[in-house]
């Protein structure tokens, strides 16, 4: 269900518009929504649509990995950032993706370094893990070989079978041949280079309120959680999920009465047919990469791509992100973010100031 929340009057919107009426009611009066069921599992298992690569070979992610020396990685990482710029190392065709149709894009196109290697948007993707189709937001690289498995789902457990996803796709890249182990390996060693760099107190952030705010992160409380997912009693803190030195759990966590649209993207669902939700995402770098969530839909009210969020606005397709750093991230956090955990998700109960806290606590990352 994506759920965008706004302090703006008359902005208040919950309703997960491809989900049908008695399908929405049936989910509200499930008797436990600490296991929901996804109410298409397992019916798109066998479902093979027209977005599914048709390519001669086969996926090559998963052959054993050669035993490099620390000279042949060096090496690799030139050639991943050379393929990760390419728009015809794959003789890619011109994209199906509505956001990029027609074009011939590279990983660049999509994760660009000008804008924390992510594009802001939010595009058309598959086959993701359970669906022919979602709709996913571009994730940052920065710090990306820290935070596996990948994917809003989880669906990916290394980087160079999400790299091979986005190649062969034809709604990403639309590539005419598979990638070797060698390129994608290529790609992984490259991407293990792409570091967060530092927040500059005073001018991203403001580091008295973030000292605070780190606080306020890391002390659970206790919380009302409407999917049932933590037990009534439970305390849970910001850092629960955003766990450890990279800020992920690497586990799948659900929404407010579930995670995603049922009917078009759960995310992962487990093999019992129950939905868990969408991937815990990395927080670091979190004030070059909005907007947020697997939607796109926690973002900037005031920003011109911003037509009920998700990136859909009047200069979507002509990738405008609607303005990039910490200041579009903060008013993200304040508007859109943090108030919907605040109150509809978790019921933190933060005053204002203490959500100005944690805004730059997150902006320092």
């Amino acid at each position: 269900m994506s759920v965008g929340w706004f302090r703006r009057p008359n902005v208040l919107l919950t309703v997960p518009l491809a989900l049908g009426a008695a399908a929405f009611l049936s989910f509200l009066s499930a008797p436990s929504r600490a296991a929901t069921p996804d109410p298409l599992n397992p019916v798109f298992k066998a479902v093979h649509g027209p977005f599914r690569p048709q390519l001669g070979d086969r996926d090559h992610s998963q052959d054993p990995a050669p035993a490099y020396s620390d000279e042949e990685r060096g090496q690799l990482v030139a050639e991943g950032k050379e393929l990760f710029f390419s728009r015809t190392a794959w003789g890619q065709k011109p994209s199906e993706g509505p956001m990029v149709r027609g074009q011939t894009i590279s990983c660049a196109s999509c994760h660009d370094p000008a804008f924390g290697f992510t594009d802001g948007l939010t595009h058309l993707v598959g086959p993701v893990r359970e669906r022919e189709l979602a709709r996913r937001q571009t994730p940052t690289l920065l710090g990306v070989a820290n935070t596996a498995p990948y994917g809003w789902d989880g669906r990916n457990p290394t980087l160079q079978a999400q790299a091979r996803g986005a190649i062969v796709s034809p709604l990403e890249m639309h590539a005419s041949r598979e990638p070797t182990r060698r390129e994608l390996d290529a790609l992984a060693e490259f991407q293990a280079t792409l570091t967060v760099p530092a927040a500059v107190p005073g001018k991203e952030y403001d580091p008295v309120r973030a000292a605070r705010g780190e606080v306020l992160f890391r002390t659970p409380r206790p919380v009302t959680d409407p999917t049932g997912e933590f037990p009534a009693g439970s305390k849970v803190a910001c850092a629960t999920c955003h766990a450890g030195p990279f800020f992920t759990d690497g586990k799948a966590h659900r929404g407010v009465v579930v995670s995603g649209d049922p009917l078009v993207d759960p995310g992962e669902v487990r093999s019992d047919g129950t939905i868990a939700g969408f991937h815990t995402p990395t927080l670091l770098g979190l004030r070059l990469t909005a907007p947020y969530f697997h939607d796109g839909s926690g973002g900037d009210p005031t920003a011109p791509t911003n037509l009920f969020s998700g990136g859909v606005g009047r200069h979507s397709l002509d990738r405008d992100p609607g303005g990039h750093g910490a200041a579009v991230a903060r008013r993200a956090l304040l508007d859109d973010v943090l108030p919907f955990y605040n109150t509809v998700r978790f019921g933190f109960r933060f005053t204002d100031d203490e959500l100005a806290d944690l805004a730059e606590f997150l902006l320092s990352l």
